[in-house]
C-alpha cells in the first residue's frame, strides 16, 4: 500500500469527543506510528496531532532553542500546555482531551488534514470558514505565491 503524505477527511465525532482515524489516513502513515500520537496546541485555529517521528523532530525544535530567552520560554510552555499522548484503541479510536476539545470548539464534525506526519484536527465549521475559496479567489492566491507578492494580513496592515 502506498504512503501518501497528504490528505483530507470529515469526520463525526462520537461520544466524549472520542475520534475514529480513516481507515485511508492510516494507511498513509507508516505501519509503527498508527497506534500512538501527541495532540498539541496547532498553529492556527486547530489541535495538531503528531505521529511519534514528527513529534521527537518538533521537540528536537523546541530542545534547540534557548530557554533563557524569555519569547522562547513563553513559546514552549503554550506549546507545551495541555499536550497530551493519546493511545487508539482496537478499533482506531482515541479520546481528545476536554482541555483542548473546549478551546478549538471541537463538538460534532471535524476536519483531518494529514500533511507529512503532522495531523490538524479542525472543527469543521471553522476550517470552512477560513479555507473555503472561490476559484477565482485560488487562482489569485496561487498566482500572488508564485510571483512573490504574497502578503500575510498582519503585512498587509502594516504602515510603518
Amino acid at each position: 500500500m502506498p504512503n501518501y503524505d497528504y490528505g483530507y477527511w470529515e469526520i463525526a465525532i462520537e461520544k466524549h469527543g472520542r475520534v475514529k482515524l480513516p481507515t485511508a489516513l492510516l494507511k498513509s502513515l507508516p505501519e509503527d506510528e498508527r497506534k500512538s500520537f501527541w495532540l498539541t496546541h496547532g498553529f492556527g485555529n486547530h489541535i495538531m496531532m503528531w505521529t511519534e517521528k514528527s513529534y521527537r523532530q518538533q521537540m528536537d525544535f523546541l530542545n534547540s532553542l534557548d530557554r533563557n530567552v524569555i519569547a522562547v520560554k513563553k513559546y514552549r510552555n503554550a506549546f507545551l500546555r495541555n499536550t497530551a499522548c493519546v493511545e487508539c484503541d482496537s478499533q482506531d479510536r482515541f479520546v481528545i482531551p476536554k482541555p483542548l476539545m473546549e478551546l478549538y470548539k471541537i463538538d460534532r464534525e471535524v476536519v483531518l488534514l494529514l500533511d507529512n506526519g503532522k495531523i490538524e484536527i479542525w472543527n469543521a465549521a471553522e476550517y470552512h470558514a477560513e479555507y473555503d475559496m472561490d476559484p477565482e479567489e485560488l487562482n489569485r492566491l496561487n498566482e500572488s505565491i508564485h510571483l512573490g507578492t504574497y502578503k500575510s494580513s498582519e503585512e498587509q496592515h502594516d504602515v510603518s
